[in-house]
């Protein structure tokens, strides 16, 4: 393919708001390539040709943004959950961070954009080897860059194996709330307010659990 001129980098000698805003330009293409083909085809069907096709670019331009399409769907749920960075750099995570999230989580909430995505890459109920591997990578990439953000909020002197387990709790809790969230979806991606808040009950749910040390409850969730 012929890359087009006015897409995925801007002249040498462009200034760098210039540049800077065509960089933006082509992840939103790419994104929203990415996004129209989730919809139609299982993620294990998708090729990232198909991305860069449909984002106007090259595949080296593609290559040249992102290792692959699971980087892809990384910077966009990260990009869609800095409100929740945000309220974490505001309210400390003192000596109870799960607490701290889950405070910030009820006061912030999720975006709906990024449940979206996550139902978007799940509609096809596709279990083959290729989308496992496609969604444990985009979880994986999460962790590492939530576990970074609890080493620059957490003191110094804390302990890394704690750190470490913290961050893999937190995301567990995650693609825990992910499943019966799924199942309530059966396939939709056009989610209600409703959706989002039952995504929100399930991961606050999850978080109890690791905040209360996994004490067997005393009564079931609803």
């Amino acid at each position: 393919m012929t890359e087009p001129t006015t897409a995925g980098r801007a002249p040498a000698d462009a200034p760098a708001g210039r540049r800077e805003l065509n960089k933006a330009r082509t992840r939103e293409a790419v994104a929203s390539s990415l996004r129209t083909l989730l919809v139609r085809h299982p993620v294990a069907d998708i090729t990232v040709d198909q991305v860069a096709e449909g984002a106007g670019i090259s595949r080296r331009t593609f290559f040249n943004y992102y290792g692959g399409i699971a980087a892809v769907l990384a910077d966009v749920m990260r990009g869609h959950t800095t409100h929740l960075v945000e309220g974490l750099q505001t309210d400390p995570l003192g000596e109870d961070p799960v607490a701290s999230l889950r405070r910030v989580l009820r006061d912030r909430g999720l975006s709906a954009e990024f449940l979206t995505w996550m139902a978007a890459l799940n509609c096809h109920g596709s279990t083959s080897e290729t989308a496992v591997l496609v969604e444990r990578a985009v979880w994986t990439d999460l962790g590492d860059w939530f576990r970074g953000l609890l080493v620059e909020a957490l003191p110094a002197e804390v302990d890394p194996v704690y750190v470490a387990t913290l961050a893999d709790a937190v995301m567990s809790a995650f693609a825990a709330a992910e499943q019966p969230w799924l199942a309530r979806l059966d396939g939709r991606v056009d989610l209600t307010a409703e959706d989002v808040t039952a995504f929100l009950e399930h991961l606050d749910r999850a978080l109890g659990y690791v905040a209360d040390g996994w004490a067997l409850p005393t009564a079931p969730g609803p």
